[in-house]
């Protein structure tokens, strides 16, 4: 399985985005996570020993259920089951100094653990017409939002500029949005995940 996150997409307006689905895909902030970097089942998070500085992003989550390949944007809703929230993980330190070196910034982003997943609501049961609001908490203070509005057309371009590069494949995921905040955690931290006010993950920072 494949995690691909797809940073701005939701920060896109009609034109940035009719520009992608065209030929500027490189427009797009395109990164992947390695499967080893998903945590499920509300386990706990180790920070990483070569970090001191880890930070907490929340990303909307869409669990893709099919195969497909360069998928018209129209199309896209047909190649995703339900949606979830994810809490992706950064070596800020790290990434800062493979950034200084020109070098690639798998160490800080993709390391084992660093993308926690919960629980997923099925697309029927998710009103796609309003905005989706991915929210981050931490020892219950909300400390971080994305807010995807437009679902329908976000996310069908995310797909279908991701299907070009990639070919995406039953239980993928596909991470949108654009976080207002990245804090830093520490040992001891509460963090959760919400949809919309729905809570579908927690779990501890070790």
């Amino acid at each position: 399985m494949k995690i691909i996150v797809v940073e701005n997409i939701c920060d896109y307006n009609k034109t940035q985005a009719d520009a992608l689905l065209n030929k500027d895909i490189v427009g797009m902030n395109l990164w992947m996570k390695a499967d080893s970097a998903l945590l499920k089942n509300n386990k706990p998070f180790f920070i990483p020993d070569f970090t001191e500085e880890c930070s907490a992003s929340v990303y909307l989550a869409l669990r893709i259920c099919r195969l497909g390949k360069s998928i018209p944007a129209r199309f896209a809703s047909r190649y995703y089951d339900a949606f979830g929230v994810v809490v992706d993980f950064t070596a800020e330190d790290v990434l800062r100094q493979l950034r200084v070196e020109g070098r690639a910034w798998d160490m800080a982003k993709s390391f084992d653990c660093s993308a926690v997943e919960g629980e997923f609501i099925p697309t029927g049961e998710v009103d796609v017409k309003s905005a989706l609001v991915a929210s981050l908490e931490i020892n219950g203070e909300i400390v971080s939002k994305t807010i995807c509005e437009d679902i329908e057309r976000n996310v069908g371009n995310a797909i279908s500029v991701v299907s070009r590069v990639f070919t995406i494949r039953q239980g993928d995921l596909l991470l949108v949005g654009c976080p207002n905040f990245k804090p830093v955690v520490k040992i001891g931290d509460r963090v959760s995940g919400f949809l919309n006010g729905q809570k579908l993950l927690e779990f501890n920072i070790k």
